[in-house]
Order: structure tokens, then C-alpha cells, then sequence
């Protein structure tokens, strides 16, 4: 199974570490199938560093952390230290990072989104619902 987590910063508590590892735990008994890849951003907080602490603590899980991109050049920017672009470039950058996710042929994608559905999460949400027709069924908002 091919889980893409993604995950508001402000969705950072242990609680909502732990729901995400419930969920996880009950797609797993549901379908008998035991996740094999996590797709996830790079982001410091939140989602994208449940997922990573979730493939690192567990055997068996591939992670596909996509990296933020240099809009000129094409390569890979570290999350952190990164030259700066304007406001609307960097937008670009980061919803180019979530389209990134959203494209892959993902079984569910979990989204630990914030209270006011706002940021990365809500668009890469709405990238996968132009890109995957059975959405209903594979999306998760926790």
C-alpha cells in the first residue's frame, strides 16, 4: 500500500502523532496489506515529519520525501537554507512540491489539515482530487 501523508505545521502535538499512526494501523488491518511507501514533502513539522519518523521507526517503508526545486535551475533546495525568491515564486515552489506529491499512485493520501483549512495541505488536497477520480475513497482528513 502507497500512503502519501501530508500535514499542516500547526498539526504538530503528540496526539495528532498518535491519531496518525492509528489511522495508518487501521488501513493496514483493513486491507490486510501493510504500507510499503510513504509519500510525503520536506517540511520541518507537522506531517511530513510524522512520516518520516514513522518510515524511520518501522521496517519494511520506503520514503518518497519530495524536495522543494529552484525554479530556475531545477535543482533540489534544502527545506531550511534556501536562496529566496518573491512571495508568489515561492508559492509556486511549494505547490509545485505538493503537485509532486498528489501525482503519485497513491492508494490514500492522510492530510492532518489546520483548523482553518488554509496552506500547502488544503492545495495539495485539491491537487489530488483533479488528479485521482476515486478520491472519495482514498482521501483521509484527520
Amino acid at each position: 500500500m502507497i500512503v502519501g501523508i501530508v500535514g499542516s505545521r500547526r498539526r504538530n502535538s503528540k496526539e495528532d502523532y498518535l491519531n496518525l499512526c492509528w489511522k495508518i494501523a487501521e488501513l493496514e488491518n483493513e486491507h490486510n496489506s501493510l504500507v510499503e511507501k510513504i509519500v510525503t514533502g520536506d517540511c520541518d513539522e507537522g506531517g511530513d515529519k510524522f512520516a518520516r519518523k514513522i518510515a524511520d521507526e518501522t521496517d519494511g517503508i520506503e520514503l518518497d520525501e519530495k524536495k522543494i526545486k529552484d525554479p530556475e535551475t531545477g535543482e533540489e533546495m534544502d527545506f531550511k537554507n534556501h536562496k529566496w525568491f518573491d512571495y508568489l515564486t515561492m508559492c509556486g515552489i511549494y505547490y509545485s512540491r505538493n503537485e509532486e506529491i498528489a501525482k503519485e499512485p497513491l492508494d490514500y493520501l492522510i492530510a492532518l489539515v489546520a483548523p482553518d483549512r488554509k496552506g500547502g495541505s488544503e492545495n495539495t488536497i485539491r491537487h489530488f482530487k483533479r488528479l485521482h477520480k476515486d478520491w472519495k475513497e482514498k482521501l483521509i482528513i484527520l
